[in-house]
């Protein structure tokens, strides 16, 4: 890296820390998250409302208290492996070069830090673990993970008890980065598993078995049958936009980190 290079993304990321970035209680590098999105209605319902609720169960954010026939699809395409930015670079009206120089900022802040710190993956992982872990027993969920090949935890949707607490726990720390963003397949096989609800993560652009315009247009007809979506967008990639409007349009909840 030249020396102008690294001085410009180091300024980046003092500035940053002076307007609110910080390390958050999983270890990943980012802003607070924005204000929830939540959507009267579901199923392609009306405008927006803010409400406080008291939340004891929740991942990144959205609240899943009482959640039932609830799929997580989880990006663990190649991009998870890095540390996260925090936030979208596309929503935030970022250049190209700004958006490197922020990414180059998170790499000098694991120099800071004094060794690696965890990657978006690694963060999810964690955060999914501690879901789980609140959800009570009879809680009717599965997980799916995608890059440009889908695991999942099981074909249909499972019974959450203390038999089953530590194969799940297993499986997501059994999970690695991959390659590209299968979304589009992984959402189809949360609708054929009978997800009611679909916590969806990305840190990027569905580029493989279809793309952003597809997934929208095949999530609307999904929504239509009561089907909500909350999404979590990770890092400077996200698509910000498509993740709002399926959380807006199904009456479900959006979270930028």
């Amino acid at each position: 890296m030249s020396l102008r290079l690294a001085s410009l993304a180091l300024a980046l990321s003092a500035t940053a820390c002076a307007g609110g970035f910080g390390l958050n209680g999983r270890g990943v590098i980012g802003l607070a998250p924005t204000p929830v999105i939540v959507a009267g209605g579901g199923g392609g319902g009306g405008g927006g409302a803010y409400a406080e609720v008291s939340v004891r169960v929740s991942f990144f954010g959205v609240p899943l208290d009482g959640a039932q026939d609830v799929v997580f699809v989880l990006d663990r395409s190649g991009s998870m492996g890095l540390v996260s930015a925090g936030f979208s670079g596309r929503a935030a009206g970022m250049s190209e070069g700004a958006a490197l120089a922020t990414s180059l900022g998170g790499s000098l802040v694991n120099s800071v830090a004094g060794g690696p710190l965890p990657s978006k993956l690694e963060a999810a992982k964690s955060e999914l673990i501690g879901t789980l872990r609140a959800m009570p027993d009879g809680t009717r969920f599965n997980i799916i993970w995608f890059d440009d090949e889908l695991k999942a935890l099981a074909p249909h949707l499972v019974i959450l008890e203390p038999g089953t607490r530590a194969g799940v726990e297993a499986f997501i720390r059994g999970i690695d980065t991959g390659g590209s963003t299968a979304a589009v397949p992984a959402l189809e096989l949360a609708y054929s598993i009978g997800a009611r609800r679909i916590v969806l993560l990305s840190d990027g652009l569905a580029n493989t078995g279809g793309g952003g315009d597809a997934l929208l247009a095949r999530a609307r007809g999904e929504m239509r049958r009561g089907v909500r979506f909350d999404t979590v967008g990770l890092g400077i990639d996200q698509d910000a936009g498509l993740l709002q409007t399926l959380a807006r349009e199904s009456g479900g909840v959006a979270m930028m980190r």
